[in-house]
């Protein structure tokens, strides 16, 4: 199907919903699982915290602060923490592969064994990126994820429509950079470089916003959403196996590296 149509969008949510059910009714998924969530769990809640700390610390309200201007105060506050929450988890995931890449290693390989045993094994076997390359394309996806970030904050700030724009402009990126993560293990073993990502990214448009879709709820949740970061990881390998790169078309077997 047509990498952009509707019903690649559609394919890829539901592979988000068929990937959790996976991960957790498989007994080595859910061990590699227990693995990433400690990790994943804390710098979640401290990057979050530590963005809506600082937006209501800058937000402050004064005694000179009149209606309008605290309406809006608040309105900016409610908006700005929910652009915070969606980010979080994230921002963390990126700043955890980044550091300790094997983690989310061993969650994509380990579900993609479950699914397609010839593939994992290819998989394990490649050298993929070097680690100076994986931590510089980590880098790169920071830069890029924070700099729209940025923008959804400053969407906020447009009357009346920015409490509604910012958090959309930060759920759709969200989505989309959520999925880019999540498959960072894949392209690390593919030693597919920062470009090649983003070209792939452009390739599957669709189902990879579809895939980051409903995940970006799941794992916004306070305090529960963090419990589901291992799970969406190995559910990134079932998009793999059974969206994007179906066995039978030829995708899987595309040589190794960027070029």
């Amino acid at each position: 199907m047509p990498q952009g149509s509707p019903r690649s969008l559609v394919a890829g949510t539901s592979a988000a919903f068929r990937g959790l059910r996976f991960a957790l009714a498989h007994p080595e998924v859910r061990r590699i699982y227990r693995q990433l969530l400690v990790v994943l769990f804390f710098a979640s809640l401290a990057l979050g915290a530590l963005m809506i700390t600082a937006l209501w610390y800058f937000t402050g309200v004064t005694a000179e602060s009149g209606a309008w201007a605290l309406a809006g105060l608040w309105i900016l506050r409610i908006a700005g923490s929910l652009v915070a929450l969606l980010a979080a988890p994230l921002l963390a995931l990126i700043v955890v592969n980044a550091l300790f890449p094997f983690l989310g290693e061993r969650a994509f390989i380990g579900a993609v064994r479950a699914l397609d045993p010839a593939r994992a094994d290819a998989l394990a076997a490649a050298e993929g990126m070097s680690v100076g390359a994986g931590i510089w394309a980590s880098i790169r996806r920071l830069l890029h994820f924070l700099g729209l970030t940025i923008l959804a904050f400053g969407l906020t700030l447009i009357p009346v429509l920015g409490a509604v724009l910012g958090p959309l402009f930060q759920l759709w990126s969200t989505s989309r950079a959520l999925t880019w993560e999540l498959l960072d293990p894949y392209f690390d073993k593919r030693a597919l470089d920062y470009p090649g990502q983003r070209r792939y990214l452009a390739e599957h448009g669709a189902a990879i916003a579809g895939f980051g879709l409903p995940l970006t709820f799941v794992l916004g949740l306070p305090l529960i959403g963090a419990l589901f970061f291992g799970l969406a990881q190995a559910a990134a390998a079932l998009l793999v196996v059974e969206v994007l790169e179906p066995a039978g078309e030829g995708s899987n077997n595309m040589p190794l590296g960027s070029g």
